[in-house]
């Protein structure tokens, strides 16, 4: 008898873990304003091409492709 109730046990907890896990990952927030391909791919090449014509000045670059990526999600 005492095996029976500890299997039971360990089912509902099986069970509880399954059904918790399942509605915690429908629940999420679809992710929304996603920056058009199109804009992310100009901000890209903006950012090669800035890396290539300044060797040493990365911190800039990435500035400037950051700011590009703004934009993009404001449009």
């Amino acid at each position: 008898m005492k095996s029976m109730v500890r299997n039971l046990r360990h089912l509902t907890l099986m069970i509880v873990i399954i059904v918790a896990t399942g509605v915690t990952t429908s629940s999420a927030p679809a992710p929304q304003n996603l920056p058009d391909p199109a804009c992310v791919s100009t901000c890209a090449g903006l950012l090669y091409q800035c890396l290539l014509n300044h060797d040493k000045n990365d911190h800039a670059c990435v500035s400037v492709y950051r700011h590009c990526i703004a934009q993009c999600g404001k449009h």
